[in-house]
């Protein structure tokens, strides 16, 4: 065999295996964005609503109903 095509296997074996490892970590690292105040402290998330939300209504339902 030529030394192109062992470099082409060589190459593509390795692009094989780096891809693996990749989707390895991208499926078992928790994924996310830390955010962190001034003094260096992460800020954690607060629940967004203490009550239930309402659903939207269209613009025109109020007028329907008039």
């Amino acid at each position: 065999m030529t030394f192109t095509v062992v470099f082409a296997t060589i190459f593509l074996v390795a692009f094989v295996i780096i891809g693996g490892v990749v989707m390895y970590l991208s499926k078992t690292i928790d994924h996310g964005e830390a955010r962190f105040d001034s003094s260096g402290q992460e800020i954690k998330d607060e629940p967004e609503r203490d009550r239930p939300v309402r659903p939207a209504r269209r613009l025109g339902d109020e007028d329907e109903r008039q």
